[in-house]
């Protein structure tokens, strides 16, 4: 296997041993292990129609894994038949259609930069290095520049993937299964192949000026973040990041725009880069209790972030910034909210997490926040917005038992429920099917679209 572990140097992707294991791991770095019995690993579809019927004639459930960043146990199964997309990277880039190709385990990252010799970007790409682009079509895929180009789901031009009784089926925005496979989770069968929209840009050299207001309350916070989200913004990329330190809390609004190049800028955003990649090397060479504090001081630093920057440092600023993978253990909880109810939704997950706090389970807990502007999520209406609300909480995995940790989720979820949003499901979510069913983005395309989910829908 090779190391995918660009981003996440506490786990290494390469190790036969995180098979057994996904983002669970991250909150609680004792979780017993789920070792599969059986792993495939194709190289084309032909193969994965292969493994897909032989799965079937077994009576084995198919388990497809990208690079495991999955926390809700979508990817492990004790004893169980994997398909890992590992080798499936091929990549083919169409200039004239402005369009990139690729396979299903293709790190979005090494397509990036392969895009970069030809004067291209991904529109959407995870802040994560490791992500591949079926892993992240399979849940959607949501960046600080989501309110232009909505998902990663909503730049996919045509997509082929094999169904659970081995048959290929290519389709494109027309088909009614396209959208049903896109965001699915894996419930509809393995996605093979994606060809994506392109946008001309060269990341690593154009830079940014971020027009960022800093907050010292959360009220004024969720107010100027509520702004961000409801009101359309001619900014390139935006986000909010709150850090909430239990009796004090700090936060910024960032908006991006196209700064005019300048030796001067040039210069600061090479500084600012530098000083990502030295809290990195921070991290990844530090003991592990200095390491500690390189990740919160990364997190500290996500308040103040550069004032130009380049693309590429915007789109991976927090993952450079506050390696999840080092330091105190964390939790990950995601909402995707109607940007009128955002601010009572990000309020609701923290008061979630206080409870948890007052236990003595929960630290200091951060909040990021990023702007939607989504055709799969609005049904393609246009005055439709939404916001991505991801709460990331240090944890005690001592006192964050098993039923502390669902107390927190049900809560969490009982806050979507109740202001009509979607959880991001590779996280933890509820166990109860129908209420799974209700958070789920995917209800509306799935095969129960004329049921409960579609009247609630409207």
């Amino acid at each position: 296997m090779r190391d995918r572990s660009v981003g996440h140097r506490a786990f290494s992707h390469a190790e036969l041993s995180w098979l057994a294991y996904d983002w669970e791991r991250v909150g609680d770095p004792d979780v017993a292990p789920r070792w599969p019995f059986k792993v495939f690993l194709p190289r084309s579809t032909e193969d994965v129609v292969r493994a897909v019927r032989e799965a079937a004639a077994a009576g084995e459930k198919l388990i497809v894994r990208g690079s495991g960043h999955s926390s809700n146990r979508l990817v492990t199964g004790e004893g169980g038949t994997v398909l890992l997309t590992e080798l499936m990277d091929r990549v083919e880039v169409d200039e004239r259609a402005s369009t990139c190709t690729m396979q299903a385990g293709a790190r979005l990252l090494d397509v990036d930069q392969r895009l970069a010799r030809h004067g291209f970007g991904l529109k959407v790409v995870g802040d994560h290095g490791d992500i591949t682009a079926g892993g992240f079509a399979s849940v959607g895929g949501i960046s600080p520049a989501s309110h232009r180009f909505g998902l990663f789901v909503d730049t996919v031009t045509q997509l082929e993937y094999v169904d659970h009784a081995g048959k290929v089926h290519r389709c494109g925005p027309g088909d009614e299964a396209f959208r049903r496979v896109l965001a699915g989770l894996g419930r509809y069968g393995v996605i093979t192949e994606l060809t994506v929209e392109l946008q001309r840009i060269d990341k690593q050299r154009t830079v940014l000026r971020n027009d960022r207001v800093l907050t010292g309350t959360f009220a004024d916070f969720l107010a100027r973040a509520e702004e961000l989200v409801c009101n359309p913004d001619p900014a390139l990329y935006a986000r909010a990041f709150w850090v909430d330190l239990g009796k004090a809390g700090y936060g910024q609004i960032s908006r991006y725009h196209l700064a005019r190049k300048r030796p001067d800028r040039v210069l600061r955003s090479r500084l600012a880069a530098g000083y990502q990649r030295l809290i990195g090397a921070a991290v990844t060479n530090l003991p592990p209790a200095a390491g500690a504090i390189a990740k919160y001081a990364g997190v500290a630093a996500m308040v103040l972030p550069p004032i130009y920057p380049t693309v590429e440092r915007v789109e991976r600023f927090a993952d450079d910034l506050a390696d999840a993978t080092v330091g105190g253990p964390t939790r990950m909880f995601i909402a995707i909210a109607p940007a009128e109810a955002a601010a009572d939704v990000a309020r609701g997950m923290l008061e979630a997490c206080g409870a948890a706090r007052e236990a003595g389970a929960v630290g200091p807990v951060a909040l990021y926040l990023k702007p939607i502007r989504s055709p799969y999520l609005s049904g393609d209406r246009d005055d439709v917005r939404h916001a991505e609300i991801t709460v990331t909480a240090t944890v005690d995995p001592a006192t964050m038992t098993e039923s502390v940790l669902s107390t927190v989720v049900e809560r969490i979820d009982d806050v979507a429920l109740a202001h009509r949003a979607f959880r991001y499901l590779h996280t933890r979510t509820s166990e109860d099917p129908q209420r799974r069913r209700w958070l789920d983005p995917n209800a509306r395309y799935g095969s129960d679209e004329e049921g409960a989910e579609a009247r609630w829908w409207a």
